[in-house]
């Protein structure tokens, strides 16, 4: 018992203490309570941070088991019918997505980058905050799972997909989600990873029906709030998602990508392409994002893409960090 009164005494304050003695008990019970929080959260995130890649690699591989082999029927031709055309046949669903499907009906595609760690199943319902913060099984997780704007149609016959699919990640530490999307950074003041566009010029993104090819067009740094620009307008390349919008048409996207891409990577593009954009958050400043567009393959197009005409664009308009780091 008097060890017990010892330890209370040595570490609580108590009646006969000097006003010193309180202060330095009360900084340590502080300290100590502080400390148990951090260890809490460290070992919370390093659980959380082992369960989502256990997650992820789990439903990889069972998306990898399944090859690839039931496409979208043909539709049918022009001359089937005169007066009234024939419904077209209905969407089949791919057998790599099947598996994931049934264990989550929120389930959108699946994009895979190649020598990345990008290799995920898409997500989306109604709204862009769920999956901010939530894994696969809708689990709290802080890093969340990669996603697709909910505005955006994906899943259904191409024609009738949006212009522009927007999928958001976190740029993880661990790599995972979009954690190594930053492998495309490049700046006028750091090419080094011009090398990596150059040996991976491609990306696949598949929804539950078909599976496309994507040829890189832009790649770029962004400012996020129109305080972080001189005049006040920044491009909000999320927003623009169906072309025959006034006031988000083809003419102002391809406009913007061209003027901001760190790497004029000579893929042409016009409004009658499928495009995805890719979305994460980047560190130079707070907020900022790192933004990477693709091109769909068109149908009938060599999927590989010359890389003898892609150029570092000296000219690439940056975000201003003298102005941004001088609010």
């Amino acid at each position: 018992m008097s060890d017990k009164k010892n330890f209370l005494y040595t570490f609580f304050p108590s009646r006969g203490d000097s006003r010193t003695e309180k202060i330095r008990k009360i900084i340590v019970i502080t300290a100590s309570v502080i400390l148990m929080i951090s260890i809490f959260i460290l070992v919370s995130y390093f659980i959380d941070q082992a369960r989502t890649k256990q997650i992820n690699d789990r439903l990889a591989e069972n998306h990898a088991s399944f090859s690839v082999i039931t496409k979208m029927t043909a539709l049918p031709s022009e001359t089937e019918s005169e007066t009234e055309p024939a419904p077209p046949p209905p969407l089949v669903l791919l057998d790599s997505m099947a598996p994931i499907l049934a264990e989550n009906p929120d389930t959108a595609g699946w994009i895979k980058i190649p020598n990345t760690n990008v290799d995920n199943a898409v997500m989306q319902c109604d709204n862009n905050e769920y999956y901010v913060d939530r894994n696969f099984y809708g689990e709290k997780s802080q890093a969340g799972t990669i996603f697709a704007d909910y505005r955006c149609v994906v899943n259904d016959y191409s024609d009738r997909q949006h212009d522009n699919i927007i999928l958001y990640g976190h740029n993880q530490k661990d790599s995972t989600m979009f954690g190594t999307l930053k492998k495309y950074k490049v700046t006028q003041q750091n090419t080094g990873n011009f090398q990596f566009y150059l040996d991976n010029p491609t990306f696949t993104f598949s929804n539950l029906y078909e599976e496309y090819t994507y040829k890189i067009i832009a790649l770029f740094i962004i400012e996020v709030e129109p305080y972080q620009t001189r005049d006040g307008i920044i491009f909000d390349y999320h927003n623009y998602i169906n072309f025959s919008s006034k006031v988000r048409p083809f003419d102002a996207f391809k406009e913007n990508l061209l003027a901001r891409t760190a790497v004029d990577t000579g893929v042409d593009f016009n409004i009658d392409d499928k495009y995805i954009t890719l979305s994460t958050c980047s560190n130079e400043f707070e907020p900022s994002r790192f933004v990477v567009v693709g091109r769909r393959v068109r149908e009938g197009e060599d999927p590989d893409v010359d890389t003898s005409k892609a150029v570092l664009n000296t000219d690439a308009t940056e975000p201003d960090l003298n102005y941004i780091y001088s609010r």
